[in-house]
């Protein structure tokens, strides 16, 4: 049984239910030698709740949930990504080589191609694509708004609150919104997902915890593999699963529509070394 999917994936859960799956999921290291007293003080819940959310999980005690965070930990097997103060340049080149490599097996691992093929389904039609991000997030989204433009796919980055209530206030039923948050509890990004599908626009979460509010509201979910530790480089994580899947949708829209793009970027092309003049002498210059 696969305890992390387990936690991210079981629906209705109480309230203090899902504040027990959020803490192991930012947790897993410290849980996995916790005990349910100690997970529950961590918490501010019971015993009896952390019980009822194993039994709900599929596992006969609590000892048997966390033998199974144990096992999956050893799985995932980051821990050897750690960096030392001491590391060299060999030794991180090597240890974020590993880590990278994981990070994309775990996030191919747990997508459903059928959620993407629905996804791409959506986005193809589409006008624009609009992506929600913040910090970190939003650095990746402008890689991601970039690939799009070369299908022929205008994007924007909304990452400030002012501009994320306006675009979900008046953004286009023609458009696709995909809301990237890791915790998906971001209150103006949850407020906006909801708008969203108040007026029929379609949206995308991309976010490490399915079982958010942002998950809920949105019609299509990716989930994003994640580590909430700086050692382990918990931002960089997200990151390197967020642009997977990001770079996973611009090749199945290109698929999509080989030829037309292959035609727009050889025009592309073509404009750019000879009218721009990006192959000789830069425009302006007085030389």
């Amino acid at each position: 049984m696969d305890a992390f999917k387990q936690l991210r994936t079981t629906k209705h859960l109480s309230e203090n239910e899902r504040v027990v799956v959020g803490y192991v999921l930012d947790h897993p290291d410290e849980v996995a030698h916790m005990s349910s007293r100690e997970l529950a003080r961590r918490t501010y819940t019971s015993g009896s709740t952390v019980l009822r959310l194993c039994k709900k999980l599929g596992y006969e005690s609590y000892g048997d949930f966390r033998a199974g965070i144990v096992s999956e930990l050893k799985r995932v097997n980051i821990d050897n990504a750690d960096i030392g103060r001491d590391d060299s340049a060999v030794e991180v080149l090597g240890k974020i080589s590993g880590l990278t490599e994981r990070v994309v097996e775990e996030t191919k691992r747990q997508v459903s191609p059928a959620e993407l093929d629905a996804i791409v389904a959506v986005m193809a039609p589409a006008t624009s694509i609009d992506i929600v991000a913040s910090d970190m997030n939003a650095a990746v989204a402008r890689y991601a708004s970039h690939n799009f433009c070369l299908l022929g796919k205008q994007t924007t980055v909304y990452e400030n609150m002012d501009k994320t209530i306006f675009l979900a206030m008046a953004c286009p039923k023609d458009h696709v919104v995909v809301l990237v948050s890791k915790s998906g509890i971001d209150r103006t990004v949850v407020e906006a997902a909801r708008m969203l599908r108040e007026r029929g626009v379609p949206t995308v979460a991309m976010t490490a915890n399915v079982n958010s509010p942002l998950a809920g509201l949105c019609d299509h979910v990716l989930e994003v593999f994640y580590f909430n530790e700086f050692q382990r480089f918990g931002e960089i994580v997200f990151g390197t699963a967020s642009k997977y899947l990001f770079d996973v949708l611009f090749s199945m829209l290109f698929v999509r529509d080989y030829d037309r793009v292959r035609a727009l970027n050889d025009a592309y092309s073509r404009l750019y070394f000879e009218r721009l003049d990006r192959g000789g002498v830069a425009v302006g210059s007085s030389d």
